[in-house]
């Protein structure tokens, strides 16, 4: 079993080197050191997470719920910053959606 995780340790650091995952991880560090970022991020999961509640209790999901949780993803298509990051994560969940799916591919063989 020693050698599969000597093998794993190498892909991570591959995939740790690999330009998705450090576009990835550079977008999400600028989101970080981004104030006006991180405050439209924390009230756009707000909206999404009370949105969320009242779907789950069976709660009726009013107009102002509605409203406001379409400020907040036109906040957040807005920001420069948190578009970068949403499409460098999206490119990188495709990479690793790849390699677990190789992966996977070759387990059943």
């Amino acid at each position: 079993m020693d050698d599969i995780i000597t093998h794993a340790r190498e892909l991570g650091k591959k995939i740790a080197a690999h330009e998705r995952t450090r576009a990835f991880l550079a977008a999400a560090r600028a989101v970080a050191e981004d104030k006006d970022a991180q405050s439209i991020l924390t009230e756009y999961q707000q909206a999404v997470h009370r949105v969320q509640q009242l779907e789950a209790s069976g709660k009726p999901i009013e107009v102002d719920d509605k409203r406001a949780l379409a400020q907040r993803e036109a906040a957040l298509a807005g920001n420069e910053k948190l578009k970068a990051m949403m499409k460098h994560q999206a490119d990188y969940l495709e990479m690793m959606h790849r390699i677990n799916q190789a992966i996977d591919e070759a387990v059943q063989q």
